[in-house]
């Protein structure tokens, strides 16, 4: 029998919020584990249920590698409906430049790394600025959401998530401005 890829909760162990059009996951995380390792029990979390689109509720295809999921970060955190952006950990680090011939300069530049103030390692919640409850969106090519056709900056804008946030209507089936108190 194989073993879960998820981590058990204890005290130390944070809980990320991780949202996709109305869907919630809620994963227990080290905050010191990477995020290859969290969009791996991301894959195995969404696997077990079926992943709908809540217009059609046709079934939603996974990626087959959890490598494909981009995790966004909220523009607000106070405030979700702000949107969110891709996440400083999704972005490559710059490699050396080139010159016109395709070779490298002469001497080669340190490469710009995946750490942040005070050498921080970004690959982790807790070095990427996370907090524990934190939530962030996640998406992969194919999601239907049809973000991966936009230009490259367009695709990082915070509309360009599919995050849909419940209302007051999803929650109690009356729209807000019905609602009479006695």
């Amino acid at each position: 029998m194989s073993e879960k890829p998820f981590t058990q909760p204890s005290p130390t162990t944070w809980t990320l919020r991780l949202r996709a059009r109305k869907t919630t996951v809620l994963l227990h995380v080290d905050p010191l584990q990477t995020f290859a390792s969290i969009k791996s029990q991301l894959l195995a979390a969404l696997s077990e249920s079926t992943l709908r689109d809540p217009e059609t509720n046709q079934t939603i295809t996974l990626p087959t590698s959890p490598l494909e999921f981009q995790l966004g970060r909220p523009v607000d955190r106070s405030d979700l409906k702000a949107g969110w952006v891709l996440g400083d950990w999704e972005i490559p680090p710059a490699g050396d430049e080139e010159d016109e011939t395709g070779k490298g300069k002469g001497k080669a530049k340190a490469k710009k790394s995946n750490t942040g103030v005070g050498g921080a390692v970004k690959d982790c919640p807790k070095g990427a600025g996370l907090r524990d409850r934190d939530c962030l969106a996640f998406r992969w090519p194919g999601d239907g959401t049809g973000w991966e056709e936009e230009e490259e900056e367009e695709a990082q804008q915070a509309s360009m998530w599919g995050v849909i946030l419940p209302s007051f209507e999803d929650s109690f089936g009356v729209p807000a401005n019905e609602t009479e108190f006695e």
